[in-house]
């Protein structure tokens, strides 16, 4: 958002984001909000003063730790052991680039359905009856997209 002179406005919530991010030091602001979060802060500078006040209580303790100086050969190191960023995509080698990203849930759905089928329809006679043939029907076919269970489930009863 800007202003007639082609400034960005930064609001109140965001000026306090930047006192809790950056500290009390403009300066280290992002530079395209120094200007106007200055201007806010000139402008009303009761609604920022007990946030800036924590943050020059921070930054002071942080100014007393001393610098730390990292050999250069423990930061290549470091950089080097780092956890790489996960690949946005799968590999497309050989023949999965023809393949769609879904077939191996569609795999595990139909030997799902097979197992369902084949045992209820290995069960005995004597131990199989008609309600449970019903409604291993009944979610199969709403496995399958024939229907809703539920609706099917209500009807057998």
């Amino acid at each position: 958002m800007k202003d007639r002179g082609n400034t960005p406005i930064v609001s109140d919530e965001r000026i306090i984001a930047l006192i809790e991010t950056y500290g009390s030091d403009i300066s280290a602001y992002p530079e395209a909000e120094q200007g106007a979060a200055a201007r806010r802060m000139a402008e009303a500078p009761g609604l920022f003063a007990q946030a800036l006040e924590e943050a020059r209580r921070l930054d002071d303790v942080l100014n007393l730790v001393p610098e730390v100086d990292v050999p250069a050969s423990l930061r290549n190191s470091l950089i080097a052991d780092a956890p790489k960023a996960a690949r946005t995509g799968r590999a497309q080698t050989g023949f999965s680039r023809f393949l769609p990203g879904w077939l191996p849930a569609g795999a595990v759905a139909s030997l799902v359905m097979g197992l369902l089928i084949g045992v209820n329809v290995s069960l005995p006679a004597s131990v199989a009856n008609a309600d449970t043939n019903d409604e291993a029907d009944a979610v199969m076919y709403a496995a399958l997209g024939f229907g809703n269970y539920e609706l099917m489930n209500e009807a057998a009863e």
